[in-house]
């Protein structure tokens, strides 16, 4: 028998019986009483809220799970498992029953107008049945789960859906953005069974935070002296240099200026961030820099969280800053030692934190996106019409802004025992 026919034969037998597989167990991360642990790999985990959230309307109530007790608002994360229930008070002349996911993205900006994208737009039809017969009737309690995208489509692209955000700057020219979402009930009620045809549409709706973690991969290594952390440890820090150029026709020489930062540039809003100034140059152009008569304002040195607002229109794309925080400086006390050159070096060693309403970091929604800064401010003496010779500095170190501090697990046990 050739292995055409060999293969024709086989084709006619039956194939076997199809076997359901049985469903999978359910996972916990704990062990049971009669288990142990053979081995684990460290991680940073956070337990779910047993909670839940309740809202009623007209007879109808939504309850969902895995929230926080006595939580204002519900609040997902990124892959967010959305699950309740739904009670419906006089569920016989109920026709369907349908639950909606909706987000939008909204801009408004001076001279340009309004806009809003659609982020989340996803129906689920929980129950649905003929009108005319009345053994077809709703159920009082329908439960529900769906899991949120984590992205959406704008202009043919993918994006991550954006942190519920909203910011409204009112100086010149004014930007207002915001990104909402919201869970939505709709239930279909017939007037009349014989009639039904004639129905009444009842909605409950809740908004809800949408808040998707990040976290930062390296974490800030703290030192009780910079010098000794460079020399150590330069790896752990991410130097700027620029220059604090002069006017022409000075005769001064220019100043060099080095910000230092923790190297890996991505930290929480939560975070403390250490920074290091240097100022080094010719003892006559630093004392032409610092030391100004009374009369003068003197020269005024800032390290700042600013963040950029970036929103599309059709004509342009309209930019607004904000600071966020201004930083702590601490002036260093001179070494005798100078430079190679001769030249001699002025320190600063300081720190800055995000206010504790800022709970959303860096994003990009395609039409709107938000960007976060190191900003360096030197501004010279002046006094009137007096400029100083020195022209004045702004040094921006992009970094990244995320929801949660690097943590080690050890670490983040000691926070969970501590709260």
């Amino acid at each position: 028998m050739t292995m055409l026919e060999k293969l024709g034969e086989s084709s006619t037998l039956p194939l076997p019986v199809y076997t359901p597989s049985a469903p999978s167990p359910k996972y916990s991360c704990d062990p049971a009483s009669d288990e142990k642990t053979l081995q684990r790999t460290p991680s940073v985990t956070r337990p779910l809220p047993i909670g839940a959230y309740t809202k009623t309307s007209g007879g109808v109530t939504v309850t969902l799970f895995d929230q926080e007790h006595d939580a204002d608002i519900p609040t997902y994360g990124r892959h967010g498992l959305v699950n309740g229930t739904i009670y419906l008070g006089n569920h016989e002349l109920i026709s369907k029953v349908v639950l909606k996911i909706e987000g939008k993205m909204e801009s408004t900006t001076s001279g340009t107008g309004a806009n809003s994208i659609e982020l989340l737009n996803d129906p689920y039809t929980l129950w649905s049945g003929r009108k005319s017969q009345e053994s077809n009737s709703c159920p009082i309690l329908i439960p529900f789960s769906c899991v949120l995208p984590s992205t959406f489509n704008y202009r043919s692209t993918q994006h991550p859906l954006p942190p519920s955000y909203t910011s409204h700057l009112s100086d010149i020219p004014c930007v207002f953005v915001r990104s909402q979402y919201s869970i939505r009930v709709y239930v279909e009620r017939v007037r009349h069974r014989k009639v039904g045809f004639l129905t009444k549409r009842k909605l409950l709706n809740i908004p809800f935070k949408y808040y998707p973690r990040t976290r930062a991969h390296r974490p800030i290594v703290v030192s009780p002296g910079f010098f000794s952390a460079i020399k150590s440890s330069p790896e752990e820090w991410y130097q700027v240099a620029s220059l604090l150029k002069t006017r022409p026709h000075s005769r001064l020489e220019p100043i060099h200026t080095h910000l230092f930062i923790p190297a890996a540039r991505i930290y929480s809003t939560a975070d403390i961030i250490p920074f290091h100034l240097q100022l080094s140059g010719s003892l006559c152009s630093l004392q032409s820099f610092l030391v100004a008569p009374s009369c003068y304002k003197h020269a005024v040195i800032r390290v700042v969280l600013l963040r950029e607002i970036v929103v599309e229109t059709r004509e342009k794309n309209i930019s607004r800053n904000t600071v966020m925080a201004e930083g702590k400086l601490c002036e260093i006390p001179p070494s005798s030692l100078c430079e190679p050159q001769g030249d001699i070096h002025l320190d600063w060693e300081g720190e800055v934190r995000c206010s504790s309403d800022t709970s959303v970091g860096s994003f990009n929604a395609g039409s709107i996106t938000v960007k976060d800064f190191i900003l360096l401010d030197i501004k010279p003496s002046k006094h009137g019409s007096d400029v100083s010779p020195f022209l004045p500095l702004q040094v921006l170190v992009p970094i990244r802004l995320v929801t949660d501090s690097y943590l080690e697990e050890t670490d983040y046990h000691d926070l969970l025992s501590a709260q």
